[in-house]
């Protein structure tokens, strides 16, 4: 899953896509580079360790997203994300042809997103967050079991989702990495990430670029895109090795060509192909 944001604040994109034509272009090389879907927001939210994010007004969201949507819906009919916690945002962006709902807030912040998505027929990402704000979700960080609440709180979503009438087939769920977790508690979700396998839905991990990425990868919050990538990559290995359905990037091409080559390590070649193989590497 490629990342647009369609904002000026971003953690680290903010300012680059701020303009429609630019983000859809972006998100149509993306496709290009290896996306299965594009995710595409209207809303920073960051911690506020980059900053305070301002909230916004949905129709201000509106005005930054659809026109993205529209003009990829022109050129391409593969799936797109919207990037929302407003039942308001994702009814147009429906509407504009997006295909599904990233709720960083997994239905809590806003009590009409369930029917509005349930009635679109779209698909949603249920994301976990420490409360329904992200300017306050670092504040408290602790967790009496950290996977044991965080699987509990997405299967009450998960019950919201179904009791208003999703399909389980488009529903999947996402631990929320850096959304109220401390730098260590991160590695502990990316180290157990199979644990939510076990809710019975596929599992998406948006780990890119993400502050803790940066603590343990040894770069300055300060470091430019490429030299997060190292690190990003470390967490996309590891999120594949914990089973894993999607993993939301800001560096497509990058993402695409480093999973090909981990997934061709990890797929044992038999019999007479192995041999050849190996004597054409020798």
């Amino acid at each position: 899953m490629g990342i647009v944001n369609v904002t000026p604040d971003s953690f680290s994109d903010g300012g680059l896509y701020f303009d429609a034509t630019r983000a859809a272009e972006r998100a149509l090389r993306m496709f290009e580079e290896g996306a299965a879907v594009v995710d595409i927001g209207g809303e920073s939210t960051r911690p506020a360790a980059y900053g305070e994010a301002a909230e916004i007004p949905a129709e201000e969201e509106i005005r930054r997203v659809v026109p993205v949507i529209e003009a990829v819906r022109r050129r391409s009919g593969l799936p797109l994300s919207i990037d929302t916690r407003k039942a308001a945002v994702a009814r147009a962006a429906i509407a504009a042809g997006a295909n599904l709902v990233n709720d960083v807030s997994a239905f809590r912040y806003d009590p009409e997103m369930p029917g509005a998505v349930a009635e679109a027929r779209a698909g949603a990402i249920l994301m976990h967050m420490k409360g329904t704000d992200p300017r306050t979700m670092q504040q408290d960080v602790s967790y009496a079991h950290p996977l044991a609440d965080i699987a509990r709180e997405l299967a009450s979503a998960l019950s919201r989702a179904l009791e208003a009438g999703l399909s389980p087939e488009g529903l999947a769920v996402d631990p929320g990495f850096g959304f109220g977790k401390s730098h260590e508690g991160n590695l502990i979700l990316l180290r157990h990430l199979e644990a939510f396998a076990s809710l019975g839905f596929p599992v998406t991990a948006g780990a890119s670029r993400k502050g803790f990425v940066r603590r343990f990868s040894g770069v300055e919050d300060t470091a430019s895109n490429e030299e997060r990538l190292p690190g990003s990559l470390a967490c996309l290995a590891a999120a594949a090795r914990g089973g894993a359905a999607v993993a939301r990037v800001h560096d497509v091409a990058e993402s695409a060509r480093f999973l090909r080559m981990l997934r061709a390590i990890e797929t044992p070649a038999s019999g007479a192909g192995a041999v050849r193989s190996a004597g054409a590497a020798g």
